[in-house]
Parts: C-alpha cells; sequence; structure tokens
C-alpha cells in the first residue's frame, strides 16, 4: 500500500493529518504485510496503538485479538483500566464493534460476547481480553475457530510495561501460557506492543512469547526514551529551601507572559503535581490557592461524580494545574501541560519516566521538576540496604523469601530514583541508559547539562585570574558568603549550587596547580578546614538516603513556611 492510500485511511477512521512520525508509519506498512512478527516500543506520545489500530481496521473483514495484563498487577503508577477503556471508547466512537472479556465479566456476558465472535453475523472486530483469560478453554475454542475460518488478523499483545512483576522481579506464568498458543499459531502475525520498558522485559517477553530475533520473521519498530522538550531539574530542601512560596515562584516564573497562550481556556498551558498521598494532595490544593494559583485535588479519595467535574474543568482550562495521586495523575491526557512538579521523591525510576512524560505531549517546551525533602531521603542508606539483603537469607519459605525479595527490590528501585536525583548525571542520559538506548546530546535540557553549556564561570582560568585580583582569602570567603546567603534566603538555585560546587573543584585544581607542595584537592576536603565569619562551607549535595515506598505518609512536604 503506497503512503498516499495510507493516508487517507489514517484521516478516515483517526482524523488525524498526517503521522505522528516515520517510524509510525514505517511500522504500520510493515505490520500490514502479515509476514512478520512485529515489536513495538514507543514512549507515550508516539501513537504506538494506532500502529496495530489501523492496520486492523484496513483488514475490517477480520478480527483482532488484543491481549492486557490482568488488571490487579498492574503498576501503581498507570491507571490501566482508564487506558484501556480509553482505547475501547475511541474505537467505539468509530462505530466499530469492540469488546471486553476480564475477571470482572460475568459469566452471561462472556457467552454473549463468545457467541458473537463465533457467529457468521459475527459484529466485533476488535477483542481485549485479560492475560487469565487468555488460558480459558473457551478462549482457546474461540482461537481455533477465527484461525479455522480465516477471520484472525492480528494477536496484540499490548501495555505489557504497565506489569508491576517486573518491578517485582517476577515472570509472570501467564505470558508463558500465551507462548503456547503462540507457537500453535505461527501462521498467524503476532505484535508484541510496549511502552518505554527495561531492555530485560523485552527480552523475556520476546523469549517467552517465542518471537525470535531474527529480522527474516520480526521487525522490531523502537523510538528512544530521549524527549528533547523536557527539560529535567531536582530541588532540595537542604541547598534550596523546599516550600509553598518557592514552588508558587517557580511556577509564577515559568507561566510568563511568553508561555501563556492568551487563546481559549482550554488552550492555556496547565500543570500536574504529583503528591504521595491523598492528604498531601488536599493541604498542597488548599495552600497553593491562598497563593493565587488556580488548582483542585484529583484522587480517588474523592466521589466520582466529583472527580469527573474536577477533570473536565481542567481539561477545559478552568483549573491551570491538578494536585494528584499517582494513580490518579496518569488518568490525564492533556496536550498542553507544560509542568509535571512531584511534590517528594517518586517511587522508581520508571514511574518518574512515566509521569513526567505527561508533560510536553504537544511536542513544545515543557518542565518536569522535582522537590526533594531531607526527610524524604532519610530511609535508603547503605545500613538498611544491608539489612533488607540480609533478610532475604534469614527467612524459611517460600512466601518469606518472595515478600523480603519484594521489598528489597523496591527499595533498590527507589535507591536508583535517589541516584537520578542527587547524582551529576545529566538527567537525560539517566533515562536512557535505564532503557537501554544509545547515547543522548541533551546539551541544556536539564540542571546538570545547562550549567555545563552555559556555566556561569570560565573555567580554570578565569578562576585563577579572580583568585590574583581578589587574594586567595578573599575569594574563599565570597564563595561561602554567596552560598550561605542565598541559602539563608531560600533563593539558592539548583544553577546556583551546582555552579559554587563547580567553581570550588576548579579553585582547587587550578591552587594545586601552582602549588606542588598542596594535599588539599577537593571540595571537600576544604570544608574540614575553612571557615570563614563562622560560616562552614557545605559539601554538595552527593549522598543522601532516601526514604521507603512503605513510609510514604514520613514523606510529606511541607505545605507551608
Amino acid at each position: 500500500m503506497d503512503d498516499g492510500t495510507l493516508l487517507k485511511h489514517l484521516r478516515h477512521y483517526f482524523h488525524h493529518s498526517d503521522f505522528k512520525n516515520e517510524t509510525q508509519k514505517d511500522a504500520i506498512l510493515a505490520i500490514l504485510k502479515r509476514n512478520t512478527d512485529v515489536i513495538l516500543s514507543f514512549p507515550s506520545g508516539y501513537g504506538r496503538t494506532v500502529c496495530y489500530q489501523l492496520p486492523s481496521l484496513i483488514y475490517l473483514k477480520k478480527m483482532t485479538i488484543v491481549i492486557i495484563p490482568l488488571v490487579s498487577r498492574i503498576m501503581v503508577s498507570v491507571d490501566f483500566p482508564t487506558k484501556v477503556m480509553d482505547q475501547v471508547n475511541s474505537l467505539r466512537r468509530l462505530e466499530i464493534h469492540t469488546e471486553v472479556i476480564s475477571t470482572i465479566t460475568t459469566d452471561s456476558e462472556k457467552m454473549r460476547i463468545y457467541g458473537d465472535l463465533q457467529s457468521e453475523l459475527r459484529k466485533s472486530h476488535f477483542l481485549y481480553v485479560t492475560t487469565d483469560q487468555a488460558s480459558t478453554l473457551a478462549f482457546k475454542q474461540l482461537l481455533s475457530y477465527l484461525v479455522q475460518t480465516d477471520n484472525l488478523s492480528f494477536i496484540v499483545v499490548d501495555e505489557t510495561y504497565c506489569e508491576k512483576q517486573w518491578i517485582y522481579g517476577q515472570k509472570n506464568n501467564e505470558y508463558f501460557a500465551l507462548g503456547m498458543l503462540r507457537k500453535k499459531y505461527k501462521e498467524i502475525p503476532w505484535i508484541l506492543v510496549t511502552a518505554t520498558a527495561g531492555v530485560d522485559v523485552v527480552d523475556f517477553l520476546r523469549r517467552v512469547l517465542h518471537i525470535e530475533d531474527d529480522p527474516k520473521t520480526c521487525i522490531r519498530f523502537s523510538i528512544p526514551s530521549y524527549r528533547p522538550n523536557l527539560f529535567y531539574d531536582v530541588i532540595q530542601d537542604n541547598i534550596n529551601g523546599v516550600s509553598v512560596p518557592h514552588l508558587k515562584n517557580f511556577i509564577d516564573k515559568y507561566l510568563t507572559e511568553e508561555n501563556v497562550n492568551l487563546g481559549p481556556d482550554s488552550e492555556r498551558p496547565s500543570g500536574l503535581i504529583f503528591c504521595k498521598t491523598r492528604d498531601v494532595t488536599e493541604q498542597l490544593v488548599k495552600d497553593l490557592k491562598q497563593n493565587g494559583i488556580s488548582i483542585a485535588a484529583y484522587h480517588a479519595g474523592i466521589e466520582e461524580s466529583d472527580r469527573n467535574t474536577v477533570k473536565d474543568s481542567f481539561m477545559k482550562g478552568h483549573y491551570q494545574f491538578l494536585a494528584v495521586t499517582s494513580i490518579s495523575g496518569m488518568e490525564i491526557n492533556k496536550a498542553n501541560i507544560r509542568l509535571v512538579i512531584h511534590w517528594g521523591l517518586p517511587s522508581s525510576v520508571l514511574t518518574y519516566y512515566y509521569e513526567s512524560g505527561q508533560a510536553g505531549k504537544d511536542g513544545k517546551p515543557a518542565h518536569c521538576r522535582i522537590y526533594l525533602t531531607n526527610r524524604a531521603t532519610s530511609y535508603y542508606n547503605p545500613k538498611n540496604e544491608s539489612m533488607l539483603a540480609a533478610a532475604i537469607n534469614s527467612v524459611d519459605s517460600i512466601e518469606q523469601i518472595q515478600n523480603s525479595s519484594k521489598s528489597f527490590l523496591v527499595f533498590l528501585h527507589s535507591r536508583y530514583m535517589k541516584d537520578f536525583c542527587e547524582g551529576l548525571k545529566c538527567r537525560h542520559k539517566f533515562f536512557s541508559e535505564y532503557f537501554g538506548d544509545e547515547g543522548v546530546n541533551c546539551i541544556d535540557k536539564c540542571d546538570i547539562c545547562s550549567i555545563v553549556s552555559h556555566g556561569l564561570y570560565a573555567g580554570r582560568s578565569a578562576i585563577r585570574l579572580k583568585m590574583m585580583q581578589m587574594g586567595t582569602n578573599t575569594y574563599i570567603k565570597n564563595i561561602c558568603s554567596k552560598y550561605h546567603e542565598l541559602q539563608k534566603n531560600n533563593m539558592l538555585t539548583t544553577t546556583d549550587s551546582l555552579n559554587i560546587m563547580r567553581i570550588c573543584d576548579e579553585f582547587v585544581k587550578a591552587n594545586n596547580s601552582n602549588n606542588s607542595g598542596g594535599t588539599l584537592t577537593t571540595f571537600n576536603a576544604y570544608e574540614k578546614m575553612i571557615k570563614v565569619n563562622n560560616v562552614d562551607v557545605e559539601s554538595p549535595p552527593l549522598s543522601l538516603p532516601v526514604e521507603n515506598d512503605d513510609k510514604k505518609d514520613e514523606d510529606q512536604l511541607p505545605a507551608s513556611s
């Protein structure tokens, strides 16, 4: 099929003027050939669902089966039922008959659906079915009938990245059952669809579904995790002072006149603030409202009718911000979200990638920021890590071993998130390494790289010149005084802090190059020795411990200051 004809189908069914990217178009063309299996790995917002839905609609006389994870095993960071039902309802609005079979589907409803799908007058075109139901006798009979009558176009395994089993290091036996079906029906093209996921997850699924790593029988289309329109930074209270006024000032500064769309309310830039608990969302909303921010709370503790009203008001632009919990925040699908703020430590790198990915879905610049307190970083330390690791070997039953292993893995995921927040590695590079992508060229799309690219100081030679002009002691005093003043007034930004750290390190290098007998080679060495006007030189925040998921109530950022 040529590109022009394919584009006509895209416009007819989905009313899109063009493909989101070349990879999406190439994947659709490959799937349409129906002569290979296909693996799709696209970040959120890059149109992976359309990759299999459009070919399925072109083959409208055939059925497509979409296998999805069991709802009870979905990661807490993703509101999975809403995501799936959004897909189903979108198809139904196109007048494409679509059915869903899951654990909560009643027996009478299952009989009706299976009866329709095996009828010569079949109405339904898509069947979404959970992994547990895919191993039932009724489903196997349906699959056999569709294959024998040549009424099955594709089998899709979707939303696999949502499985919390991957977080806990457990493998799901139901995917092995799917692998048996894959071996039995090799003539049907299988499509494995995931958002950005770790390479271990994709490799496991490919092996368990018997999808060969051979370009002749399987084609993989992937889009790297790097989203250059997103700027990432982290604010820590031991440097910057985490408070509602600080947050309010950031919102006001970011949404300046040049960022604000003066069109209808629905086109105004908006933001999400992810909070650890429902109580924190409510308190933060109260405090920000008092500071003049247009905001509402949105979480599962609100009555459904009120939740729908809040969501609808936000989508129409009547509220500019929503304070959300992790699950509820992923329900929102709005293109012009310019700010995603985390009021506390996200539980894992994967969770944070998905939640921050709510920003900038329209491809325009957006800002993702984490506010992090010392209290939130008090749990993840080497001592607790050793205790949790030792606990795995000190229990007897398999169940206890599984629980201990789960606790340890959750700890490690959050500790890794701590490394993201407190390390000096490019934020985007951190993501790319986590997902197994090739290197990225961030330049100035995160706070770390911005300092390197647009530093306030011109390197070692400039530091030497400044030292000569001011004298060594005056120079050190100036650095310490600036740091102390900014910290005391809650004005120290991430850029300021890292620049101060950088020039101190450069100063030491420069000083040592002119003093072969010098023994102080790092900024940390200076802090032990030098005091100016009773102000200690503070070491940079390089290794702070992090708080446990099981103690979320303790990770509550101050509601006001």
